[in-house]
């Protein structure tokens, strides 16, 4: 299918390996970048920033704690309680910072996710469900957004979204966005995907250092403003039709 195609859209990096492994042509490959409403994510966030000290006290996040946030349907392939595991380890480490985990979503792990949380006494806030309307308030009231999730994950807007809002990302290795939008020390950190205490390290690092997971965060902001927005995605879709329109 891919080798008979005229041109190829490739999202990013990953999915242009793919149509590079699948018979395509790159001589035929337009970048389209995958992404979200920006200005939409960070209008909203900048709006609410005021009220971060609010938010976090409606989520009982206290104010000197290093807030973590996943946002996505706790299933299997975003491996939520890898995420509580390594979470655990994390705060059990000596000298461990003030950490909060403020999780957003609900799904088929959600009673196992509870009783972990219960059962282990973690600093974790569930919000359940919010909409599209009602997600960046905890963008806002986060401080680095975190996504374990497997191969199953072929991008992963939600840290399109996170990074709109200026908030770095922890994802793991087999993130789809990962080669995109994730450059560990510079936009967030990148580990091993299932490796508990790679990601706990990853935990500690980050909120051991505010000040820098802020410059990473604000990095993160300027990346996907500047190249995963609309105008490249609609210049890459244009370069193509002309491409298949003059070969004809």
């Amino acid at each position: 299918l891919v080798g008979q195609a005229n041109a190829c859209l490739p999202i990013g990096v990953a999915n242009k390996r793919f149509f590079s492994g699948n018979g395509g042509d790159s001589r035929h490959f337009f970048s389209s970048p995958y992404f979200v409403d920006n200005h939409f994510f960070h209008r909203h966030a900048e709006q609410l920033r005021d009220r971060r000290q609010e938010l976090r006290t409606r989520w009982e996040i206290p104010r000197e704690a290093f807030c973590f946030l996943f946002a996505g349907k706790l299933q299997t392939k975003k491996h939520p309680l890898d995420l509580l595991a390594a979470f655990q380890r994390a705060l059990a480490c000596p000298n461990a910072p003030s950490m909060h985990l403020l999780i957003v979503g609900t799904g088929e792990l959600s009673a196992a996710c509870h009783t972990f949380v219960h059962e282990n006494h973690l600093p974790v806030s569930f919000t359940g469900f919010l909409n599209q309307g009602e997600i960046p308030a905890a963008y806002v009231a986060a401080d680095a957004f975190v996504l374990p999730s497997d191969y199953g994950e072929t991008w992963g807007l939600v840290v399109n979204e996170a990074m709109a809002c200026g908030l770095p990302a922890i994802v793991s290795d087999q993130v789809g966005c990962a080669e995109d939008l994730v450059f560990s020390g510079a936009t967030g950190a990148v580990f091993p995907c299932r490796n508990v205490l790679a990601l706990a390290e990853a935990l500690l690092a980050m909120a051991a250092d505010p000040a820098s997971a802020a410059r990473m965060g604000a990095a993160a902001q300027q990346r996907v403003h500047d190249f995963y927005n609309v105008e490249h995605a609609a210049a890459g879709v244009m370069q193509s039709v002309k491409y298949v329109l003059k070969s004809a």
